[in-house]
C-alpha cells in the first residue's frame, strides 16, 4: 500500500452460524431425506458430503445492528460519514446470503444516516487488495469474514498486526486474529502488536478509554520510530523488545 495512513477499516462478521454450525455427514443421507431435488448440480458417481449452511433473522439483525452503531461510533470519532459494507455470495445462495443481505437491509432502515454498500464477495476480495482505503465497516457472514479477514490482515502488514474481539451480549473476548503460532512457540520472535492492540479493545470496551488510548499511542509511536521493529516488520526486534519499547513509553 502505497499510503497506509489511509487504511482504516474493521471487519464484522457473524460468529455463530454460517457453515461452522457442525452439521454435516454422508451426501447420501441428504438425498434419502428428499431434501435434494433433480436439480441438484451434484454427480453421484461415488461418495459424497455435505455441510449445512444456516443463517437466522435472529443471528444477522444481531451483527448488522452491531455493525450499524459501530459505523455510526467511528463516524463521530472521525468526522467522516458513516459507511457499511456488506458482502456475501448473494448471485449464488439467495436461501441464505441474499438473505443476510436483505436483512441488513431491513435494520438499515432505523439507521439512515449510514450509508451502505452491497458487493457480491468475488467483488469484495478484489476491492480489499485493490481499494482498502475505500472501506470503513464491511459485514459478512462467517465463513466469509473469517477467510477474508487474513486476507485483510495482509493489508495491513501481516497477521502480526490485526487484533480482533469477540461480542456477546454482555460479555466479550479479545485476542490476535491469527490466533496461536506453534511452529515458533519459544523463540521469542512473535510479534505481540496485535494481542496489544486486542487489549486496546478490551480496555475500550470495559470502558478504560484513557488507558486504552496510552497503549494505543505507545504502540504507534514504536512503530513511528522503526527502530525497535520485529523480523516480520523488518526489523531485528524480539518479542520482550518490542514489547519492553512500549512498555516504556506507557507514562
Amino acid at each position: 500500500m502505497a499510503r497506509p495512513e489511509l487504511l482504516d477499516y474493521v471487519i464484522v462478521r457473524e460468529n455463530l452460524e454460517d457453515a461452522y454450525v457442525g452439521i454435516m455427514g454422508n451426501a447420501d443421507d441428504l438425498r434419502a431425506t428428499g431434501l435434494i431435488g433433480p436439480r441438484a448440480r451434484l454427480a453421484w458417481g461415488g461418495e459424497g458430503r455435505f455441510a449445512a449452511k444456516i443463517i437466522t433473522r435472529e443471528g444477522t439483525e444481531k451483527v448488522a445492528r452491531f455493525s450499524y452503531e459501530l459505523a455510526t461510533m467511528r463516524a463521530e470519532a472521525t468526522g467522516r460519514e458513516p459507511s457499511l459494507t456488506v458482502s456475501a455470495k448473494t448471485n449464488m445462495l439467495p436461501a441464505t446470503d441474499r438473505w443476510f443481505v436483505e436483512i441488513v437491509e431491513e435494520v438499515g432502515l432505523g439507521f439512515p444516516e449510514v450509508n451502505l454498500t452491497k458487493f457480491i464477495i468475488d467483488d469484495m476480495a478484489h476491492r480489499l487488495v485493490l481499494h482498502p482505503e475505500q472501506l470503513d465497516v464491511v459485514l459478512m457472514p462467517n465463513l466469509y469474514g473469517d477467510v477474508l479477514s487474513d486476507q485483510g490482515a495482509g493489508t495491513i502488514g501481516g497477521m502480526g498486526l490485526a487484533p480482533s474481539g469477540c461480542y456477546g451480549v454482555g460479555r466479550a473476548y479479545f485476542d490476535s486474529a491469527h490466533g496461536s503460532a506453534p511452529v515458533i512457540a519459544g523463540q521469542n520472535r512473535i510479534n505481540p502488536t496485535a494481542t496489544l492492540l486486542s487489549a486496546v479493545m478490551m480496555l475500550q470496551w470495559l470502558g478504560l478509554d484513557e488507558a486504552a488510548g496510552r497503549l494505543d499511542r505507545a504502540v504507534s509511536a514504536v512503530y513511528a520510530d522503526g527502530g525497535t521493529l520485529t523480523v516480520d516488520q523488518g526489523g531485528t526486534a524480539s518479542t520482550v523488545e518490542f514489547a519492553s519499547a512500549v512498555q516504556s513509553l506507557l507514562s
